[in-house]
């Protein structure tokens, strides 16, 4: 995304800080113990109709790293789009 964004004009360069905040913004608050848990209540009121979904939904562990991962992407995206704009 960086690399395309680098080739377009400011209209790609701006998309780029405008997903970098949003992704920063959601990765951040899903990473939070309070956020996470908050999700994966959602998702487990939602799969009320299926018990065996809605255990394996229960104990899956990994939305944190995920959400933190999209936490310093989000950052990244940020970073360069920011560069990207004062360089051209």
């Amino acid at each position: 995304m960086v690399q395309l964004s680098a080739q377009a004009t400011h209209g790609g360069q701006v998309f780029l800080l405008i997903w970098g905040v949003g992704a920063l913004v959601m990765g951040s608050a899903l990473a939070s113990k309070k956020g996470s848990d908050w999700f994966r209540a959602v998702i487990v009121s939602g799969l009320q109709g299926n018990p065996v979904q809605q255990a394996r939904a229960q104990s899956f562990g990994g939305l944190r790293v995920i959400a933190t991962v999209l936490a310093v992407a989000g950052l990244i995206g940020i970073m360069a789009a920011v560069a990207l704009l004062a360089r051209g």
